[in-house]
């Protein structure tokens, strides 16, 4: 079946394919092309369905018009949220997004970026993976733009946006003891990155300033097998001799699996344990607990993102680097 050109709808129309190509490209605003001209051509497009010629249009342009995201964990909550913003943000750029994913694996990294580069996507958004600096490189021997986002590597001379991580994790802690809680428990994947060990950092000087930090408290779950260890872990914590007052998830996905085997374990939250969550979940509006939460700007961090990489895009050689605030929210 014939590929229907501009030519084409020109042709049906008596009109040029200069006229047809300012309509479908968007640039006939301000042009002598009437509305009624312009609604005839994307009628007529769409009744002889026409699709442009993407690889032509890149050709032409030098851009693929397209840019790449990297995230760690589709399926949780706050990379889904943040991918949706980055997407909405690209497309009031005229951008298309690929999305890929990693698990936290470097052989997944590895391959999310040969993909994207082998697109000749025009910049890329990613969360770091633990170990990916020599991956990254490979995207700066392209001299493509590029934003982290989420964690970052300090080595590598890149823009940026994050969350004070640090400041919050301390911020929350004191929260718990300020409540009267002594015991306070955090479980936080064991992963070398900022973003989490930041977390357990600021949850460790916290305690430290009261003098009520015990190890034996700090649960290092290993992401490849986080069920059967949050799962000890809560076991763990439950038959501790001293009894433990609270739980500090420090991300979402180990606070649902934490807060499952809870209630497998018959713990009542918040009466025998409080749980703090690093990051909201949308369910907890339906769910009948009392949840303090760490709530981050998502949609502030996807738009900012897109923003510094568009700017690079167009040429500009800044490197520029955004801590934003997250805020304790509480549901009850």
């Amino acid at each position: 079946m014939k590929k229907i050109s501009m030519q084409d709808i020109a042709d049906k129309l008596g009109i040029s394919k200069g006229t047809v190509s300012l309509v479908l490209s968007g640039k006939a605003k301000g042009s002598r092309v009437s509305e009624e001209m312009c609604l005839k051509v994307k009628q007529t497009a769409d009744e002889m369905n026409y699709y442009p010629n993407e690889i032509a249009r890149s050709l032409s342009l030098g851009m693929t018009m397209s840019i790449g995201v990297i995230v760690t964990d589709i399926s949780n909550e706050f990379f889904g949220n943040l991918t949706f913003h980055i997407q909405e943000r690209a497309k009031k750029y005229g951008y298309t997004v690929i999305i890929t994913n990693t698990n936290e694996s470097l052989e997944e990294f590895n391959n999310a970026v040969t993909i994207l580069l082998n697109k000749q996507i025009d910049g890329i958004i990613f969360v770091p993976v633990a170990g990916g600096q020599k991956i990254v490189e490979k995207i700066m021997k392209r001299h493509l733009p590029m934003v982290q986002i989420d964690r970052y590597f300090p080595d590598i001379k890149s823009s940026y946006i994050i969350v004070d991580n640090y400041k919050i994790s301390v911020e929350v802690t004191e929260l718990l003891i300020k409540k009267g809680y002594r015991r306070i428990a955090a479980v936080c994947y064991d992963i070398n990155l900022n973003a989490l060990t930041e977390r357990r950092q600021g949850y460790i000087d916290a305690l430290n300033r009261y003098e009520l930090l015990d190890p034996a408290l700090i649960k290092n779950i290993n992401y490849a097998d986080q069920e059967e260890e949050i799962k000890r872990a809560i076991i763990d914590l439950k038959n501790n001799p001293n009894k433990v007052d609270a739980i500090f998830f420090c991300s979402r996905r180990v606070f649902i699996t934490g807060v499952k085997y809870m209630h497998k374990e018959g713990i009542k939250i918040p009466e025998e344990m409080e749980v703090v969550c690093f990051d909201k979940i949308d369910s907890f509006s339906i769910a009948n607990i009392p949840i303090n939460y760490i709530e981050q700007p998502i949609k502030k961090m996807g738009e900012k993102a897109v923003d510094i990489l568009m700017e690079q895009i167009n040429g500009a050689n800044d490197i520029t680097q955004y801590v934003f605030d997250a805020e304790i929210k509480h549901f009850s």
